[in-house]
C-alpha cells in the first residue's frame, strides 16, 4: 500500500500522478463572448470565429502559440486571442469568458465527475523523464538527498492539486515520509525566485522556470517521470459542452490548427527557437530546454486508466467515461 500521507492512501493513487501537470492550473476571468449559437459565435464580417483561450505560457503549450504566430488559426477561419490564465479556470470557461483553456487532466476529470459540462479537445504534453520537471533545490540548502526533504518545505502552485500529488507519490516512492514534508503554495511564476532566494527549501518547477533556476545553480533532486510515470497524459485543451455543441466548425478548426502546429514543431525540431517568442528564455537558456515531442491526439486508453485510478483512489467523486467526453473529428 502506498499512502500519500494526511489520510490519502491506496496503491492505486500512483496512477493519479499520471496527471501531474507540468503547468500551473490557472485562468484569468477576463471578458469575451460566449460564442453565441450555431457556428456564428464571435464571428465578424470576415466570417472568422473569435476565440479567447486561457493558457499558461510554459513549454507544454507551444503549439497554440505557434498556430497563432504562423497564421494557422487564421487560415482555418479562427481569430484566436491567447490570454494568460489566473487561479480559476472552470468558471470563466463555463461562463463564456473563455472559449477554451489549457487544463490539467486531473482538473478535467474531477470537474466532469462532479457533473461540470466540459469536453476534452486536444492534448498538451505527456510526462517524460529528463524534461527539467520535478523537485529542485539549491546547493546552499544543505539538501543532498531526497530523504533530506523530511522536515523541509516544498513550494507548489496549488494545494491538493497536480504538483502536490506528483510530489507526494514521487517522494513516497523514494522512501520519504510525506507527512513530514510541508507544501507551501506560491504563484507559479514566483516559485523559482523564491527557491533561489532561499525563501523555500525546495520547489516543484517546470520549464521555463526550471531552466531559469538551473542557470542560477538550482539542481533537480527528484524527477517524477523517470520511471513508471513516463508517458502519462498531463494536460490538454478543454471547452464547455455548450460551446462545442453551438460551434462544431470552430471546434474542428481549432483541433485541425493545433494538430498542424504540433506536427510542424515536431518535424522542424524548432521548438527551442520558438520558445523564446512567448517566454522570457534567452536563446542561450532555450538551448537547454527539453526537446518536446507534441502529441496530436488524446490517448483515450491512457487517460481512461488515469480516470479509473482517480475514482478508485478517491480523487474524483466517481468514475467517468473518457470516451463520452471527447469531441469527434467528424
Amino acid at each position: 500500500m502506498v499512502a500519500l500521507g494526511k489520510g490519502r492512501s491506496r496503491a492505486a493513487v500512483l496512477g493519479v500522478v499520471a496527471l501531474a501537470c507540468t503547468v500551473g492550473l490557472s485562468a484569468c476571468g477576463g471578458s469575451g463572448g460566449s460564442g453565441g449559437s450555431g457556428d456564428s459565435g464571435g464571428s465578424g464580417e470576415s466570417g472568422t470565429t473569435a476565440m479567447k483561450v486561457g493558457v499558461t505560457p510554459v513549454g507544454d503549450f507551444a503549439p497554440i502559440y505557434y498556430a497563432k504566430e504562423k497564421g494557422i488559426f487564421a487560415k482555418n477561419g479562427l481569430d484566436v486571442t491567447i490570454d494568460p490564465k489566473g487561479a480559476s479556470e472552470v468558471p470563466p470557461l463555463i461562463s463564456g469568458s473563455y472559449q477554451a483553456v489549457s487544463m490539467a487532466w486531473a482538473t478535467f476529470i474531477q470537474a466532469t465527475a462532479q457533473g461540470v459540462p466540459l469536453r476534452a479537445i486536444f492534448p498538451g504534453i505527456n510526462g517524460a523523464a529528463d524534461t527539467q520537471t520535478g523537485i529542485y533545490v539549491m546547493p546552499s540548502s544543505g539538501i543532498s538527498s531526497v530523504k533530506d526533504l523530511e522536515g523541509k518545505n516544498v513550494a507548489i502552485n496549488q494545494p491538493k492539486a497536480n504538483f502536490e500529488l506528483n510530489s507526494r507519490v514521487a517522494l513516497q516512492e523514494a522512501g520519504v515520509d510525506v507527512d513530514k514534508v510541508q507544501f507551501q503554495v506560491l504563484p507559479l511564476a514566483t516559485m523559482a525566485d523564491a527557491l533561489v532566494a532561499g525563501k523555500v527549501d525546495a520547489a516543484y518547477l517546470v520549464p521555463p522556470f526550471s531552466v531559469q533556476a538551473e542557470d542560477k545553480k538550482a539542481k533537480l533532486l527528484l524527477d517524477p517521470y523517470a520511471g513508471r510515470l513516463a508517458g502519462s497524459p498531463i494536460a490538454g485543451y478543454v471547452m464547455s459542452e455548450a460551446f462545442v455543441k453551438q460551434n462544431p466548425k470552430a471546434v474542428a478548426a481549432f483541433k485541425a490548427s493545433m494538430a498542424e502546429a504540433a506536427e510542424q514543431l515536431n518535424t522542424s525540431k524548432s521548438y527551442r527557437d520558438f520558445v523564446t517568442t512567448y517566454t522570457k528564455l534567452t536563446p542561450e537558456l532555450a538551448a537547454k530546454v527539453p526537446a518536446y515531442e507534441f502529441p496530436t491526439a488524446i490517448d483515450v486508453e491512457k487517460l481512461q486508466a488515469v480516470a479509473d485510478l482517480m475514482a478508485e483512489a478517491g480523487f474524483a467523486t466517481k468514475k467517468v467515461d473518457i470516451s463520452q467526453l471527447l469531441v469527434d473529428d467528424k
